[in-house]
């Protein structure tokens, strides 16, 4: 209410955040960033819209390549959109099965979800409202409880400068892979946070290729920390990250997360980097430390980690399209990804995927303590999770439409295997 009253009397402006929603708007964001057309780092999700205003405003779509252009008018046509003074959507969701691994695009849900969300927009503040109602939990881990009603996707943001200081429950992304997001907590769900985010709005700035983020949170999920005593608790996470573009084709990324979760405390040092190679291919990884402490650790534990990958992307008419394949390897998981996205500027889209995770928790100490045991492919004896994923997004009007199919198999050490299936329809309404 109070947001409301502030907003009824402000100038309209853009909304403060580029969400880490989409994945055809994430992938126009990279390839203008690719060609070195925008200042501002783009790999720490969600990006500040102000710095890019004045990076696109000065382009000249007849200037560029047809895979360009198609990312051009789609981010200004997103821009156009948001610089209303407020907007409400309703989103109902099902799956028949909640078992399948999470990625950028696709978090975890419930069996049967609605959303209803409703954002006001000002000069300098900025809100929105997303209340989701969820019929089931949304692990298979009977360690991880959650709540059917959610704020998933909420915020509350004021803009002063090159500043923006939030409350929120927005996802966050800080790689620039596609399958894990950087952050290394136990939570897989957006933290319930407070952000502060600094990045200059002029390309003029001496830096205006930097850019900072910082947040203190804690988990929506509960854990089952001790069984024996039935202790269930909540993960509180912070972190600090530095964007850099240090080159016109090349973004680097520095971040550094710590969480608590029980009597056990993890901390984790992350480096990362994309590099734009010729015809439209683009290297990337990161190397990453972590180390656990606490009694239910077994003392202190260390580990570590890198993540490579190559994509390519290209331009039909009015269509960007991108195919992607990375290796994430840690003390805990290996994970391969292999990707082909597909979307045009009407909204008309397709993506498909096929990810392949082994387990490795038993390959040292690192691996075997017990906070790793809360993480959603958590099942005793688990080995090996194999996943295809296939989905297809129809506009109508004002609404979107999304059909999707999934299918994996759970290889266990004992030679196991289950094979398993699901169906992903979604349909939301924006006015």
């Amino acid at each position: 209410m109070a947001l409301t009253l502030t907003l009824s009397s402000v100038h309209v402006s853009a909304t403060p955040w580029l969400d880490a929603e989409e994945l055809h708007v994430r992938h126009s964001l990279q390839v203008l960033a690719d060609a070195g057309l925008l200042s501002a780092p783009v790999t720490t999700f969600p990006v500040m819209w102000r710095p890019l205003l004045a990076d696109l405003s000065a382009l000249d779509p007849q200037q560029l390549s047809d895979l360009q252009q198609v990312a051009y008018y789609k981010l200004m046509a997103l821009l156009s959109y948001h610089k209303g003074s407020a907007y409400t959507s309703v989103r109902v969701a099902g799956v028949t099965d909640t078992g399948a691994q999470p990625s950028y695009n696709r978090p975890m849900e419930g069996k049967a979800s609605v959303a209803v969300t409703h954002e006001r927009i000002g000069d300098s503040v900025a809100g929105r409202i997303r209340t989701t109602y969820r019929d089931s939990s949304l692990s298979l881990n009977p360690r991880v409880r959650t709540e059917n009603l959610s704020w998933q996707g909420s915020y509350a943001a004021a803009m002063a400068g090159d500043w923006v200081l939030s409350v929120d429950q927005l996802h966050t992304w800080w790689s620039p892979g596609s399958a894990q997001d950087g952050l290394h907590t136990v939570s897989t769900l957006p933290l319930r946070s407070v952000r502060a985010v600094y990045s200059p709005t002029s390309s003029a700035s001496a830096y205006a290729a930097l850019s900072f983020t910082a947040f203190y949170g804690e988990s929506e999920e509960q854990f089952l920390v001790d069984p024996s005593t039935d202790l269930w608790r909540r993960e509180n996470a912070y972190g600090a990250r530095l964007g850099w573009r240090a080159h016109e084709l090349i973004e680097l990324g520095l971040h550094y997360t710590a969480s608590e979760l029980g009597y056990d405390e993890a901390q984790n040092l992350v480096f990362d980097a994309r590099l734009t190679l010729p015809y439209q291919f683009n290297f990337y990884g990161s190397v990453s430390e972590h180390e656990v402490t606490g009694p239910y650790s077994m003392g202190d534990v260390r580990g570590n980690g890198h993540m490579v990958g190559l994509d390519w992307s290209f331009a039909e008419p009015a269509q960007l399209s991108r195919i992607y394949a990375e290796h994430d390897r840690s003390d805990l998981r290996s994970l391969t990804t292999i990707g082909y996205a597909s979307f045009r500027n009407s909204g008309l889209g397709w993506d498909f995927r096929i990810q392949d995770t082994r387990i490795r928790r038993q390959h040292n100490n690192f691996g075997r303590a017990p906070r790793f045991e809360l993480l959603p492919e958590y099942r005793p004896g688990i080995a090996r999770i194999e996943q295809f994923e296939a989905a297809v997004f129809y506009p109508i009007g004002n609404a979107l439409i999304e059909l999707g199919l999934q299918a994996w198999q759970d290889t266990y050490q004992t030679g196991r295997k289950d094979q398993f299936g699901n169906l992903i329809a979604t349909f939301e309404l924006r006015w």
